[in-house]
């Protein structure tokens, strides 16, 4: 295994779960195995290793209907931040959610969130903005959370290229599957080695593109 790497995060794979299968709720006994992998890999791998505390999302939607897992997403969310955030030998990283693109939610949840964390835990991440194209509430949402937690680690799950402009100055890494695809239309997504290092070097052009001359942490470009 290559290990040539600052950070990496583990993921509870909630599009698997809440938006292919469809599901309300994780499988059973899910958190105890989850919570027995994350130390193993974290045996492995050390401090690098981030583990996202598993969330429900509400911004999953199917034929323009919500998936089950939007049911009391954020108590559920905050439920399993209470229940794992101590358990020790593993570096969690808890995400925030909200009701779907609701403003007050989201507020609700930072706070209570930094209520069970403290506002100077290490790192939190935004699971609200994933995917989303409301660049407005992407704003929001990533600058409240700045407010809540000065001193953290902000990943931003699922950022857009056209948001990160906007709020390269309040987080510190994000997410993306968009290198998979081409930046020259009507091409597959990559299939092989070589396709995928020409699609991630185009990504990276696009960044520089998207951001230009602004002065953008190197930190940052942890995608």
């Amino acid at each position: 295994m290559k290990r040539r790497f600052e950070h990496a995060i583990m993921d509870s794979n909630v599009g698997y779960f809440f938006y292919h299968r469809e599901l309300e709720d994780y499988p059973p006994n899910f958190l105890d195995e989850y919570v027995h992998q994350a130390k193993l890999y974290t045996e492995l791998l050390g401090g690098r290793i981030w583990v996202v505390i598993p969330d429900y999302p509400a911004d999953y939607i199917k034929n323009g209907v919500q998936t089950p897992s939007a049911k009391d997403n954020v108590e559920r969310t905050l439920r399993n931040i209470k229940r794992l955030i101590d358990v020790d030998g593993v570096e969690w990283l808890p995400v925030i959610q909200s009701r779907l693109r609701d403003t007050f939610s989201f507020a609700e949840a930072c706070q209570r969130t930094a209520e069970i964390i403290g506002e100077d835990y290490p790192r939190v991440a935004i699971g609200t903005v994933c995917k989303s194209r409301r660049l407005k509430w992407i704003t929001y949402c990533i600058k409240f959370a700045r407010r809540h937690f000065p001193k953290s680690h902000i990943h931003a799950f699922g950022l857009t290229l056209t948001a990160l402009p906007h709020v390269k100055d309040y987080i510190d890494s994000w997410d993306s599957m968009a290198w998979t695809f081409p930046r020259t239309p009507w091409l597959s997504s990559c299939h092989t080695k070589l396709e995928a290092e020409e699609y991630f070097r185009a990504y990276l052009r696009k960044i520089e593109q998207k951001l230009k001359a602004s002065s953008m942490p190197s930190h940052a470009f942890r995608v």
